[in-house]
């Protein structure tokens, strides 16, 4: 059996998406089964794709191909059988996908509430740990927020996965420990992260109160 492996980048551990029409490409229902559950995880062929999925190779064709034009999957290798079919295998580009903010906000309609709704809730769950923080000052520690989730996106998504052979031996919760330790890491190295962090921390000592309210 022959294989050829094709040239391309290594896999990010983590993959920021912040363009309207790529969110919408990714997640629709079939998509969204072919990157997260299986694409992230092993390449995979159109025929292996759609027996799990239990659908027709032309409609997963379709969709490998939306996919692989908006840069969310990649042809990893081909494998020539004895009987000379050629099998193509294709994985996700990144380990993990995630809603960049500023897009999000940036963007039409339906996309920027659910970004806006998601912050104005983050901040306000926070006094249950006993930081109030008032409706007048919500917007600054929206902003403030933003910035820091902003920034460590950005570092954690030059995070490339080098080693792909030990990182397929892995088993999920090993992947998980690996990623979360070298995320933690990269993010103490970046100067930048480290002020906004600060920044944000000395926000919220400002306003948490000097004993945490029980019911």
């Amino acid at each position: 059996m022959a294989i050829i492996e094709k040239d391309i980048e290594p896999m990010k551990d983590l993959e920021i998406i912040s363009d309207p029409k790529t969110i919408k490409i990714l997640f629709e229902p079939t998509r969204a089964a072919i990157v997260f559950k299986y694409l992230v995880q092993d390449s995979m062929t159109v025929k292996q794709l759609s027996d799990r999925l239990n659908k027709n190779p032309g409609t997963i064709l379709h969709h490998i191909e939306k996919l692989k034009k908006a840069g969310l999957i990649v042809e990893e290798r081909t494998e020539q059988t004895r009987t000379g079919i050629v099998q193509r295998y294709y994985r996700a580009t990144a380990r993990e996908f995630r809603l960049g903010i500023s897009g999000m906000l940036a963007a039409d309609g339906g996309v920027a509430k659910f970004a806006k709704n998601r912050l104005e809730s983050m901040v306000a769950s926070l006094s249950v740990y006993g930081i109030e923080i008032s409706e007048s000052e919500t917007p600054e520690a929206m902003e403030l927020l933003r910035a820091v989730i902003e920034r460590e996106n950005y570092v954690n998504s030059n995070l490339s996965i080098t080693d792909k052979k030990s990182y397929k031996k892995l088993s999920s919760p090993v992947r998980n420990d690996a990623s979360r330790i070298t995320r933690r890491f990269a993010l103490e190295e970046d100067e930048e992260y480290r002020r906004l962090r600060n920044k944000w921390h000395n926000f919220l000592r400002l306003h948490q109160k000097g004993e945490t309210k029980n019911e």
